[in-house]
């Protein structure tokens, strides 16, 4: 497995920003041992989600995992907490597993070079974002890599002109995909630090990301096909005893 956690960098940055207990800050101060190094981070920790059907690569395993966080109905997924002071949320991922309407949205695979240079230029105009660009998700799959902008535009509601800016106190990274079973996906990191360490280890997740409604889907398909076979042959059982029977009598 490609080793991307970075070894006791990462370790020391997720355990230094958390602040729930006093064993947590002492484990932090101290340098792990070779064992603790391999267990902990040259692997990363692997979470499956029953409800929302996906598994995700994370760098350690969340501290909290909190349904449904956002405030807008309708919205389906969950955050992964990995470091919080109090109620503030200092390094997470939130994932949601419905993010976007697949017919209003161009196919990343297949669209040409204009229709997506034309949705990430209206992406940037209306969402926010500083950057946006089509990028590699896996070999077989592409998807939109798009970051917050640093200074955000105030506008005047009525004139529609700027009125001044102000500078954003964090950028959020998201990534946009369709999984192979269709369904539309945003990974969103939450960090109060942009550090290299964290984007790459962000992006190694997305990545890995495995959509398990698929393999659900086949599962339940296959129980439901045991079963009509079972009946099948227990039908087919019943009318052959049926029959001889009938023919015993006469």
């Amino acid at each position: 497995m490609r080793k991307i956690f970075f070894l006791t960098a990462l370790l020391m940055m997720i355990l230094t920003a958390t602040a729930f207990a006093e064993d947590v800050q002492e484990s932090a101060a101290a340098e792990p041992t070779a064992e603790q190094t391999d267990e902990q981070i040259d692997e990363p920790y692997i979470y499956t989600s029953e409800d929302f059907q996906y598994t995700i690569a994370c760098p350690i395993k969340p501290l909290a995992v909190i349904q449904n966080p956002w405030q807008e109905p309708g919205k389906r997924g969950e955050m992964l907490v990995f470091a919080n002071d109090g109620w503030t949320v200092q390094y997470a991922y939130l994932i949601q597993v419905n993010a976007f309407d697949s017919d209003k949205v161009p196919d990343f695979n297949k669209a040409d070079k204009k229709t997506i240079d034309e949705y990430l230029a209206a992406l940037k105009k209306t969402n926010g974002f500083g950057q946006a660009e089509l990028v590699s998700i896996t070999k077989d799959n592409k998807g939109i890599y798009a970051v917050t902008a640093e200074t955000i535009e105030v506008l005047n509601e009525e004139t529609g002109e700027v009125e001044g800016e102000f500078v954003a106190d964090r950028q959020d990274v998201f990534t946009f995909f369709r999984t192979p079973a269709g369904r539309c996906v945003s990974i969103q990191l939450l960090t109060l630090n942009m550090d290299k360490v964290f984007v790459d280890t962000y992006r190694y997740g997305v990545a890995s990301f495995k959509d398990n409604s698929v393999a659900d889907k086949k599962a339940k398909d296959k129980k439901s096909k045991d079963k009509k076979d079972k009946k099948d042959k227990k039908d087919k059982k019943d009318k052959k005893d049926k029959d001889k029977k009938s023919k015993d009598k006469k």
